[in-house]
């Protein structure tokens, strides 16, 4: 009897072991990581006005992608720098149009613009995700163009290399990913009135021996290089009738240097004229209209 009951108390054991065995292993097989990747950095496109006395000032984003091996709640970190552009001046980036022409501009990593955006380590923008599945994240920094930069018309185009840095702690690696993000900027033709001219009053004595002479300064600002031309709706009138004649000083086509470029207005009212005032004295207007072509 005692040689047939103890085979069956050991295969008993066995058995109640192999089953805590199989329920350990499944837990082994929850392992799993993030993997990040720059998905897109569209850039900007924009138009830059040089007379504005406001600072043009524009968005941009970058969209990361981080996909999860496994299910559990990992945790990635993540740095996003920025090279500052393929046409530094020192430190300072820039757009630019052929070999000369420049605008200069400025990255910020918050929408108020006190926190510069570049690759040290210190201004880069940060972050973490932790969760069980993929993620995808957009990240906004800022641009600032500088007003009243004397920029010629044409296009004007840089390129940001955006660097990816991540790490399963806070400590970041050497090594990057990268994204190109593209910045082009358009500087059209424009010009203003920068001064307008002022009122032209005659001050006539009926058969005055000489001729009344009046005149009135404007100016103009072109951006550098348009030309531009000048041009009165008419050169000549009557008022009380008094013949008048107006004339610029300036004529044919100008141009713009960027800066306010002054001109003026002329008129003369012919010596002895009697006029048609029956009063001891009359007034009388009209309105002319000056005309910048460009």
């Amino acid at each position: 009897m005692t040689e047939i009951c103890l085979p069956r108390l050991d295969l008993r054991l066995l058995g109640a072991i192999c089953s805590v065995v199989a329920l350990v292993l499944p837990t082994r097989a929850q392992a799993g990581t993030y993997s990040c990747s720059i998905a897109s950095a569209p850039g900007v496109t924009l138009i830059y006005a040089p007379f504005s006395a406001t600072a043009l000032t524009a968005t941009g984003s970058v969209t990361i992608n981080c996909a999860k091996s496994g299910a559990n709640s990992d945790t990635v970190y993540y740095e996003l720098g920025t090279d500052g552009g393929i046409n530094l001046n020192g430190t300072q980036s820039r757009v630019v149009s052929g070999s000369a022409d420049s605008i200069s501009y400025g990255l910020w990593k918050d929408s108020a613009r006190t926190l510069p955006w570049t690759d040290l380590s210190s201004q880069r923008i940060k972050g973490s995700i932790t969760g069980t599945s993929t993620t995808s994240i957009t990240l906004n920094y800022y641009f600032v163009f500088s007003a009243l930069q004397n920029s010629a018309v044409g296009n004007y185009t840089d390129t940001q290399t955006v660097k990816l840095y991540q790490s399963a702690t806070s400590t970041m690696p050497t090594g990057f990913t990268s994204a190109p993000a593209s910045i082009a900027v358009s500087v059209i033709a424009q010009c203003t009135l920068s001064s307008p001219p002022g009122n032209l009053m005659f001050n006539y004595t009926s058969f005055q021996r000489a001729a009344a002479t009046v005149n009135t300064a404007f100016a103009v600002t072109c951006i550098s290089g348009v030309p531009y031309t000048m041009a009165l709706d008419a050169s000549s009138g009557t008022l009380l009738g008094l013949d008048y004649s107006l004339s610029l000083n300036k004529t044919g086509t100008q141009t713009g240097t960027g800066g306010a470029q002054s001109a003026s207005i002329n008129g003369s009212m012919a010596s002895g004229q009697s006029g048609t005032c029956s009063l001891a004295s009359c007034t009388s207007s009209a309105t002319r209209t000056l005309t910048i072509s460009y």
